[in-house]
């Protein structure tokens, strides 16, 4: 593996948070007896959404992101905000 230049560990480094922040609020909320599968829909929730507010730049200055198709240069983002959308189509809970 090549070098990562500063953008790519900025942008590694913040999934890294992202999913060290999704893993401890689901062990927070998380009760003895609780549905395993309730608490996997929701620590995956709650990492894709983060996710999508990173590409939105909702969570770092430094990082301006975006998804292009690559065989028809079309942004994803183009009209929508892809973390309020994407509240609409993954599950937090069963």
């Amino acid at each position: 593996m090549s070098e990562l230049n500063k953008l790519q560990k900025d942008f590694f480094n913040t999934l890294n948070q992202i999913q060290e922040e999704a893993v401890s609020i689901a062990f927070g909320n998380y009760k003895e007896g609780d549905d395993i599968e309730d608490l996997l829909y929701d620590v995956t929730y709650n990492t894709i959404y983060s996710i999508m507010e990173l590409i939105d730049g909702y969570v770092k200055d430094s990082l301006e992101l975006d998804i292009i198709d690559r065989k028809n240069k079309e942004s994803l983002r183009t009209g929508i905000e892809l973390h309020d959308t994407c509240a609409s189509f993954v599950k937090y809970e069963k």
